[in-house]
C-alpha cells in the first residue's frame, strides 16, 4: 500500500471502470408556443388513486473516468480500495460525490462516505451523515439524508433512503416539504416512500402539518416529481355550485412528442352528469399550428318553460329541452408553401345555453377565448351570441397583391337545435383580391385595387329575404402632394357590382340579373403643430404640445335597398356627402435618465364632429338617418385620456347629440395600480337609444324595447399587511335596477404556501370557494365559478 500525506489526486488514467450510463438527450419541444406545465400540483386524495409506473428503458452503457481528490490519499494494490480524507471529492461520469472521509473500491465500484455527504447527480442532490454507494449501478443506502429535487424545490427527509436506481429513492419513514429551512411552515409525514424522479412520488398514511400541528390526512398520496413535459394528472378542480352541485374536473396531460400535446377531461356533476371532453395542441412551424377543442354529455337537466326547470334556464334564450349537449371548436393555421396559407375556424355548439353553463373552467369559454387569442390572434363569438362563425380559407400574398378563397358557414343554434326556420345568410364560396396602394409611373399618382365574387345561400328564404351571387371591383386613384403646411391626399375611385338575385317573390324590383357602379371621391388635408416647453423639473425636464388637425370631405352616390340587394358591408350605399374635422391633441412629458429620457402621453384627446350635407339637403323623411327627424350634424364625438402618473389613468369617450340635447354613449375608466398586487379599477358604460327621445318628443307611443343599456363595474386588488391580499369586485346593471356579479376574497401568502377563500354572486348562482396551495407542488382548489 502506497500513501501520500501531501494533498493529491488520484487521476483518470491511474484506473478504468468498463461501463458507465450514458443519457439520452431530454426531448424537450422546442416549438409548443404556451407549454403547459406537468404536474406541477400535489394530487391529494381521499379515496386513492392507483398509477402503474412505467418500466425504465434499458441506457446505453460506456466506460467512464474516475476522479478521486482529497487532502490526504492512500491506495491498496490488493483489495483495490482507495482511501481519501479531508476534503474529499470523487467524480464518476455525471455524479459527484464529497465527504471528509471516502472510501473507493475499483473492483465492485463500491464507495463508502462518511461526513458531510453530498451526492450531487444531473437533478438531485442528497445530503447525509453516510451514504454507501454504488457508482456504477447509481445505488446505495443513504443514512439520516436529505433529498433537494431542485426543480420543484422538494425536500425529502429520511432516517434511512434507499436509491433503488439512478432516480428512484424508497424509504420508510420520511418528511416532504418545499419550505426552505429545518423549521418549515409545512411538511408532509409519511411512510413506504417512493419517489421517481421524472415520475412520480408515493407515500401512505400521510398527515400533513403546519405549525407542529396536523391538519389533514390521507392513507395514499401521489405528487409529481417532473422537470421534463411528460404525460400525467394535472391538479383538479373541485367545488360546489347550486346549477351542478357538487363537481370536480380532472385534467390529464399527454405528451404525444416535440411539437404536439393533448389534455383530456373529466368533469363530474352531481347535480348534471358527467362530461368528458379533450384539447388537441400541434406547433409543426411559427405559421403552422393548431388547437382543437370537444366534450359533451348527457343532461339531466332541461329547460322547458315550466316552473319545476326553470332553475336550469337562462332569462336570454329560449326553453332547452335536449339533454345531448357538446361543444367542438378550433382553430388552425397551416403554410401549404409558394406563399399559400390556409386557416380553418370551427364553433360548433348543441344548444343556446351551453356557452353561458360553461363560462368558467379549465375548459369554458373563458378559457376557450383566452387560449385562442394566444395560439392563433382570433377570437370567438361571445357566449350569447346564438349564431357561430365556421370558416375555411386559403390566402396567398405575392408583394402588394393578396388573393383569398373562403367558405363561412355562419350556424344559427337556435335555428338548428330546435329545428326552425333557419334564414342566416351564409357565403359559400367568397374571392377576394387586394391591391395595396402603389405607385404609379406618373408623377405623384398612386393606385389600389380590390374585388371579388361571392356566392349567398340561406336554408329557408322569405318574401323580403333572399340569396344569390355577387361580383364587384374597386379600383381607386390617389394624387398626394403638399400645399405649405398642409398634407393633401385626394382619391377618386369606383365600385363597380353585378348581382344574380334568387327571391321567392317574383315581382320583387331585386330578383334576377342587376348591375351598378357607385362613384366615390375622398379628400384629407391635415397638419400639425407643436411647442416644446422647458418645464426645469428633476421628473419632468421637458414637456411638448402637439395639435393636429384634419379635415376629410367624403363622397359615396347612394343605391336604393329597394332595388338593389344589400348582403353586406360592400353593397351598402347609404350615400355619402359629409364634412368631418377631427382635432387631436398631446401633452408629452420628457423625463431625463442620465443620456437617455422617457417620455410620457399624460394628456390625449381626440374631438371630432361631421356634417351631412345629403342629409341636410333631404327632403324625404324616410331616408333621413333614423327615418323621423333630420339631423345634419352626426353627433359630436370626444375622447379623452389622462396618465399623470405611471400608475394612475383616467379614460373617457362619448357622443353628444345636438337635436335630443342628451348624452348617447358614454365609457370612462379609472385604473390605479401603485404595485404588482394593489389596483382600483372603476369603470361606467352608458349607451341611450336616441329613439326614445325622438319619440317622446314626437309624441309617438313608446316601442317596446330601446337600445339602452348602462352597467357600472368596480374592482379592488389591495396588498395588505402580513401576506394577505384583498380582492373583490362588483358588476351591476343600472338600466334593469339589478346587480350582475358580485366577488371578494382573501389570499394569504407564506414562503411557501398560501390559501385563499373566495364569495361570488350571480344572477343565477352563489358559490364559496376555499383553496390551499403548497408552492412546488400545488394543492387543492376550486379555480372557477359557473354563471
Amino acid at each position: 500500500m502506497c500513501s501520500h500525506k501531501t494533498k493529491a489526486r488520484l487521476c483518470a488514467g491511474c484506473f478504468l471502470h468498463p461501463f458507465a450510463e450514458v443519457h439520452k438527450p431530454d426531448g424537450t419541444p422546442k416549438l409548443i408556443s404556451t407549454p403547459i406545465p406537468l404536474f406541477r400540483s400535489i394530487l391529494f386524495t381521499l379515496l386513492g388513486i392507483l398509477l402503474a409506473f412505467s418500466p425504465v428503458q434499458a441506457q446505453q452503457q460506456h466506460p467512464a473516468y474516475i476522479n478521486l481528490e482529497g487532502d490526504h490519499t492512500s491506495y491498496d494494490d490488493v483489495s483495490g480500495v482507495n482511501i481519501a480524507r479531508g476534503n474529499v471529492i470523487l467524480t464518476y461520469g455525471d455524479t459527484t460525490l464529497y465527504a471528509d472521509e471516502i472510501r473507493y473500491n475499483t473492483k465492485n465500484n463500491q464507495a463508502e462516505a462518511k461526513g458531510n455527504v453530498r451526492l450531487l447527480g444531473r437533478s438531485q442532490e442528497v445530503e447525509a451523515e453516510s451514504i454507501s454507494y454504488d457508482m456504477g449501478a447509481k445505488t446505495g443506502t443513504i443514512t439520516k439524508g436529505t433529498l433537494f429535487i431542485k426543480s420543484n424545490n422538494l425536500w425529502i427527509r429520511g432516517e434511512t433512503l434507499k436509491k433503488t436506481g439512478e432516480a428512484r429513492y424508497q424509504a420508510e419513514r420520511v418528511s416532504i416539504t418545499t419550505c426552505d429551512g429545518d423549521d418549515p411552515d409545512w411538511k408532509i409525514t409519511g411512510r413506504n416512500l417512493d419517489v421517481t424522479i421524472e415520475g412520480y412520488g408515493t407515500a401512505k398514511h400521510v398527515v400533513l402539518t403546519t405549525g407542529g400541528i396536523p391538519v389533514g390526512y390521507t392513507p395514499f398520496l401521489l405528487f409529481p416529481v417532473k422537470i421534463k413535459r411528460q404525460t400525467g394528472l394535472l391538479a383538479p378542480s373541485i367545488g360546489e355550485s347550486t346549477r351542478k352541485g357538487f363537481e370536480i374536473n380532472q385534467p390529464l396531460f399527454l405528451a404525444l412528442g416535440e411539437s404536439m400535446d393533448a389534455t383530456l377531461y373529466a368533469h363530474h356533476m352531481s347535480k348534471r352528469g358527467f362530461k368528458i371532453g379533450g384539447e388537441f395542441r400541434y406547433v409543426a412551424s411559427k405559421t403552422s399550428k393548431g388547437i382543437f377543442m370537444a366534450e359533451g354529455f348527457t343532461d339531466s337537466k332541461i329547460d322547458d318553460g315550466t316552473p319545476d326547470t326553470q332553475t336550469w334556464a337562462y332569462s336570454s334564450t329560449g326553453t332547452r329541452t335536449n339533454t345531448h349537449r357538446y361543444w367542438i371548436r378550433g382553430k388552425a393555421d397551416q403554410q401549404l408553401g409558394a406563399g399559400i396559407k390556409a386557416q380553418l375556424d370551427i364553433d360548433w355548439v348543441s344548444d343556446q345555453d351551453y356557452l353561458q353553463e360553461f363560462a368558467d373552467g379549465p375548459s369554458g369559454f373563458d378559457e376557450t377565448q383566452e387560449a385562442f387569442t394566444l395560439f392563433s390572434g382570433r377570437t370567438i363569438e361571445e357566449e350569447t351570441d346564438t349564431v357561430r362563425k365556421n370558416s375555411f380559407s386559403f390566402t396567398k400574398t405575392s408583394g402588394r397583391l393578396t388573393t383569398s378563397l373562403s367558405a363561412i358557414w355562419n350556424d344559427n343554434v337556435l335555428a338548428r337545435s330546435q329545428d326552425s326556420s333557419d334564414t342566416t345568410l351564409q357565403s359559400l364560396p367568397t374571392f377576394l383580391f387586394s391591391q395595396s396602394r402603389s405607385a404609379l409611373p406618373l408623377g405623384r399618382l398612386q393606385w389600389s385595387m380590390e374585388g371579388g365574387a361571392a356566392s349567398f345561400y340561406r336554408k329557408d328564404l322569405t318574401s323580403n329575404l333572399y340569396d344569390g351571387e355577387r361580383a364587384y371591383i374597386r379600383p381607386k386613384l390617389y394624387m398626394p402632394f403638399r400645399a405649405g403646411i398642409f398634407s393633401v391626399d385626394p382619391s377618386a375611385g369606383a365600385k363597380a357590382l353585378g348581382w344574380n338575385i334568387n327571391t321567392q317573390d317574383p315581382l320583387d324590383d331585386r330578383r334576377g340579373t342587376q348591375s351598378a357602379v357607385v362613384p366615390e371621391f375622398n379628400t384629407d388635408i391635415s397638419t400639425e403643430f407643436y411647442r416644446i416647453f422647458n418645464w426645469g423639473g428633476q421628473s419632468v425636464d421637458k414637456i411638448r404640445h402637439r395639435i393636429k388637425p384634419t379635415f376629410t370631405y367624403a363622397f359615396q352616390e347612394r343605391l336604393n335597398p329597394t332595388f338593389y340587394p344589400t348582403f353586406d358591408t360592400i353593397d351598402e350605399f347609404k350615400g355619402k356627402n359629409s364634412i368631418t374635422l377631427v382635432l387631436d391633441q398631446a401633452l408629452t412629458t420628457r423625463t431625463p435618465f442620465g443620456a437617455r429620457a422617457t417620455y410620457r402621453d399624460i394628456v390625449t384627446t381626440k374631438f371630432s364632429q361631421s356634417w351631412d350635407m345629403r342629409e341636410d339637403r333631404e327632403t324625404d323623411s324616410a331616408r333621413f338617418r333614423n327615418g323621423l327627424t333630420q339631423e345634419p350634424f352626426t353627433p359630436f364625438y370626444a375622447e379623452i385620456k389622462i396618465k399623470p402618473l405611471d400608475a394612475l389613468t383616467f379614460s373617457f369617450d362619448g357622443t353628444w347629440s345636438w337635436y335630443e340635447s342628451e348624452i348617447l354613449t358614454r365609457n370612462s375608466a379609472l385604473a390605479f395600480t401603485p404595485t404588482t398586487k394593489t389596483q382600483f379599477t372603476l369603470s361606467n358604460r352608458f349607451k341611450r337609444d336616441p329613439l326614445e327621445s325622438i319619440h317622446k318628443s314626437l309624441g309617438i307611443p313608446p316601442a317596446a324595447t330601446y337600445d339602452s343599456s348602462e352597467s357600472l363595474e368596480l374592482g379592488i386588488e389591495l396588498e395588505l399587511s402580513y401576506g394577505v391580499d384583498l380582492s373583490m369586485s362588483y358588476e351591476r346593471d343600472i338600466e334593469a335596477e339589478s346587480d350582475i356579479k358580485k366577488m371578494a376574497g382573501l389570499t394569504y401568502t407564506a414562503s411557501c404556501w398560501s390559501l385563499f377563500v373566495k364569495y361570488e354572486i350571480t344572477d343565477d348562482d352563489k358559490r364559496v370557494t376555499l383553496g390551499v396551495d403548497l408552492t412546488g407542488l400545488g394543492g387543492f382548489d376550486s379555480s372557477y365559478t359557473p354563471r
